[in-house]
Order: C-alpha cells, then sequence, then structure tokens
C-alpha cells in the first residue's frame, strides 16, 4: 500500500512529467515519458486498469 505522502511526490512528478512531455520535440523521448507517467500512475492505484497503453 502506497502511503499518502509517497502519493504526493507521485503526483508532483506527474506534473513535471506531463509538462516535459508538452515541451518535448522528440518522439522518441516522448514514448519514454508516456512510460514513465504509467509507471507513477500504477504506483499511484495499481488496480486501476484505465492506464494510457502505448
Amino acid at each position: 500500500m502506497v502511503k499518502v505522502e509517497e502519493v504526493t511526490i507521485f503526483i508532483e512528478q506527474l506534473g513535471r512529467l506531463f509538462t516535459e512531455y508538452k515541451r518535448c520535440q522528440d518522439d522518441r523521448i516522448k514514448r519514454q515519458i508516456i512510460k514513465d507517467i504509467q509507471l507513477l500512475a500504477e504506483a499511484i492505484d495499481p488496480d486501476n486498469e484505465e492506464y494510457i497503453s502505448i
């Protein structure tokens, strides 16, 4: 089970990743950012299966 403090950190990092994704020009890097977003989303809510598919 993820602690509240960890979820807060994960959500802050998600915000940074979304900003990086929007600014990024390189499709290869954008795909990696999406993978990182998925990993954090799964850490926040491992039972949710509605994540972005690559």
